[in-house]
């Protein structure tokens, strides 16, 4: 998520303004790092004694305990830290941290790369108010930036905007494998199944009921109606198996902040 970020701050040139250090034990990342944002510095260790406005945590759940190690180790000294980990709470940060820095969790998604993304934030009332605003205006180069009213909600999210992209991706390439089986080629599916979803996507942004866009398509009889009755059967499916996903996707996020 971190190298999404970035690239979307150097896609806006947001980053010609700042000065961003990265940090990668993955030597292919950091090379292509090296090599698409040339504004950016890359180490493959936390240097000693960093000095800096925002610290951004873009690392996985799991490893953070080691993360936070290192972190204490180097003597970092940061005004924000910002964490776009799923699952890892403020109080475990602070106290794994052992930090006095306001912290601010911040759950992205993919698209943020595009500046199309969505962000959804929370951060404790005594946050300072002049660095919340910074850290707001840098996510809203990224998209669309969302307040929850409670840390359990940015977990929430985690499986509703966070993993969505997944579950957009997964429904349109099952939509595509099933055209190819018809009879269409790879082409004519992948056409016909983007250009459906993108048309789709405008009339939902015009109409707030979208039963509403599924009665227009819908005729008594039809081949719409053939299809939703499997779509939609009782406790069989599309919508039992989605809260299924989901619900699977919220305990993860949930198990992730107790394994820390």
């Amino acid at each position: 998520m971190g190298l999404a970020i970035i690239s979307s701050w150097n896609k806006k040139n947001i980053s010609q303004n700042l000065k961003i250090f990265a940090v990668d034990s993955n030597k292919s990342i950091r090379n292509s790092v090296e090599k698409k944002f040339k504004k950016v510095s890359v180490s493959e260790k936390i240097p000693e004694n960093w000095l800096g406005e925002i610290v951004i945590l873009a690392v996985k759940p799991q490893v953070f305990s080691l993360v936070a190690k290192e972190i204490l180790k180097k003597n970092i000294k940061t005004k924000v830290i910002m964490s776009v980990m799923a699952g890892i709470k403020i109080k475990t940060i602070r106290a794994s941290l052992k930090i006095k820095a306001d912290i601010i969790r911040v759950m992205p998604n993919l698209a943020s790369e595009l500046g199309l993304g969505v962000n959804c934030i929370y951060y404790n009332k005594n946050i300072n108010k002049r660095y919340l605003k910074k850290i707001k205006n840098l996510l809203k180069e990224l998209g669309n930036v969302y307040k929850v009213k409670n840390e359990r909600l940015i977990d929430a999210v985690t499986a509703i905007s966070g993993s969505g992209p997944a579950y957009f991706f997964l429904f349109l390439l099952v939509f595509e494998s099933i055209a190819k089986e018809i009879g269409f080629n790879k082409e004519e599916s992948r056409n016909l199944i983007l250009d459906t979803a993108k048309g789709s996507l405008e009339l939902v942004k015009n109409e707030v009921n979208i039963r509403t866009l599924i009665n227009s398509v819908t005729s008594k009889g039809g081949t719409t109606e053939a299809a939703l009755e499997v779509l939609e059967k009782k406790n069989k499916g599309l919508y039992d198996l989605m809260k299924k996903a989901i619900n699977s996707a919220d305990k993860r996020a949930q198990n992730l902040s107790k394994v820390i």
